[in-house]
């Protein structure tokens, strides 16, 4: 069976650039590059480090952003929880979680500024 690692998350959201912002300045991912997918643009963010890449969209025409309860929070594992949840709520993020010690594990679960669930661990 061949090895595999997820390549993107793609998510949906109402404001590119604020989401470019955000996803940059809190958890650093770079901007690589922009297309017009048609009825969307894309914005693709790598990581500083090795991991998967966050693939930011906007629909053109304006439609609404709606979440669903099928999809669960995007992992990130960061060196300073704290730290990195309290630029999130600064950069318009809102805690839903935390950050707590679970299981050998620090947590903390966050909604984005589009309402996408983050949740950042590292080990205690």
């Amino acid at each position: 069976m061949p090895e595999t690692a997820p390549a993107f998350y793609k998510i949906f959201v109402k404001d590119l650039e604020r989401s470019v912002d955000f996803y940059g300045a809190c958890l650093g991912f770079q901007e690589q590059r922009r297309i017009d997918a048609g009825k969307f643009d894309e914005v693709i963010l790598t990581p500083s480090k090795q991991g998967a890449s966050v693939v930011l969209c906007r629909w053109k025409d304006g439609r609404n952003v709606d979440r669903g309860n099928a999809q669960g929070p995007t992992g990130y594992f960061v060196a300073d929880i704290d730290g990195i949840s309290a630029i999130m709520i600064d950069r318009g993020a809102k805690a839903i979680l935390g950050p707590v010690d679970y299981s050998g594990m620090r947590i903390a679960v966050l909604a984005d500024p589009d309402g996408h669930e983050i949740e950042l661990l590292s080990r205690v």
